[in-house]
């Protein structure tokens, strides 16, 4: 459903604006707290044009994100660029009224984390293209080195609340993927944000009432 971006050229231009447990029980984001360091591989490249692009992994998305003003937690995916949804969406329509519904660019992709040594786990590291987040310093990498896929990351948090969390993610030296992460399964990026039909969505962003048989 979210496309995979062919170029950085095309990554770039896309994030412009923004600049300045799944059914098994098992984990699915990357979470860590402050004052914590973990180390993480990257399994999908940015775009299609990376160096070490594979068909099999493919690449993170792009994902327009509408959190609602009313409460934070009433966040979905903005369908103005789905066909199947019509190319509508009530959230995007309310931003000539009010800029805080407009849709945040977010990254969704594919990691693995060393959970204690020698022994990794796959996860989704979603992350925005603010100062405050990783996305624009992974465009950075990827322009530098080609590809994100070619070695691991010491990925931080400093800072616990809304205005003073900080990520930062720092390479290290370039090293073949361990076959157990070649291994590890991968998650669907295209089910990780909600996505509902146009004649729903003002009653999501506005009381928060969805039943799990509508998503």
């Amino acid at each position: 459903m979210f496309k995979s971006v062919k170029t950085l050229s095309e990554l770039e231009k896309a994030v412009a604006p923004a600049q300045g447990a799944n059914k098994s029980g098992t984990k699915k984001y990357l979470t860590i707290q402050s004052g914590e360091s973990i180390k993480v591989r990257f399994r999908q490249e940015l775009t299609e044009d990376a160096k070490n692009y594979d068909e099999k992994f493919g690449t993170g998305v792009m994902v327009p994100v509408i959190t609602s003003p009313i409460n934070w937690k009433w966040r979905a995916a903005s369908t103005a660029q789905i066909e199947k949804f019509g190319f509508r969406c009530w959230g995007s329509e309310q931003v000539y009224k009010d800029k805080a519904w407009k849709p945040k660019t977010h990254l969704v992709i594919n990691v693995a984390v060393e959970v204690e040594p020698g022994v990794w786990e796959p996860r989704i590291i979603d992350t925005t293209f603010n100062q405050r987040h990783i996305g624009s310093i992974l465009i950075e990498y990827a322009k530098e080195f080609g590809s994100i896929t070619d070695r691991e990351y010491k990925y931080s948090r400093q800072g616990s609340g809304a205005s003073d969390t900080n990520y930062s993610l720092i390479p290290l030296s370039v090293s073949e993927t361990p076959k157990d992460v070649a291994e590890l399964p991968m998650h669907d990026l295209d089910s990780i944000y909600l996505t509902l039909s146009y004649d729903k969505q003002e009653r999501f962003f506005t009381t928060g009432e969805i039943s799990k048989d509508e998503w």
